[in-house]
């Protein structure tokens, strides 16, 4: 699997963040099946998991896209949103990380899951619009952990 642009630098900003022993959240990775015919990808949760101080459990999935107007649903897939709604059921932090790399070069969106579960199961359309990404959500790439405090706040307080 090839890693995207905003995957690398998530990484960077999770070192830093280990560093700091601000948290530990690690890239999951891809399991693999060998077989006889070669290496076939499995199905796996999301791109990241991990504690965060305090002892708060996270995960999220980062999500590119070129298209300027909407983050098209098909990029996100049926078991990434369950694996993230059961997180967030037991009392952890779930979010996906959404960079427009076309209009935000080094920003991407800290979103939570009830914008992407409204357009997933009420919405008529296949793509989320730019609109409906809230400016507060924005962020540096490389700093997005603070931006998750401020978003998830009182969940993390309790």
């Amino acid at each position: 699997m090839k890693t995207n642009q905003l995957e690398k630098r998530a990484n960077k900003a999770n070192l830093k963040y280990r560093k700091n022993q601000r948290a530990l959240i690690l890239k999951v990775p891809t399991p693999i099946l060998y077989t006889a015919k070669g290496l076939i990808a499995q199905q796996s949760t999301v791109d990241y998991t991990g504690l965060i101080e305090g002892g708060t459990f996270l995960a999220f999935d980062a999500k590119e896209t070129k298209v300027k107007t909407s983050l098209p649903l098909a990029n996100i897939h049926d078991h990434q949103l369950q694996y993230l709604e059961y997180v967030e059921e037991l009392g952890g932090i779930a979010f996906f990380l959404v960079h427009f790399k076309e209009v935000h070069k080094d920003e991407a969106f800290v979103v939570p899951l009830d914008i992407v579960k409204y357009h997933w199961y009420e919405s008529s359309r296949k793509s989320i619009p730019i609109k409906d990404f809230k400016d507060q959500w924005l962020v540096k790439i490389e700093n997005y952990l603070d931006k998750v405090l401020e978003v998830f706040d009182e969940q993390i307080k309790h």
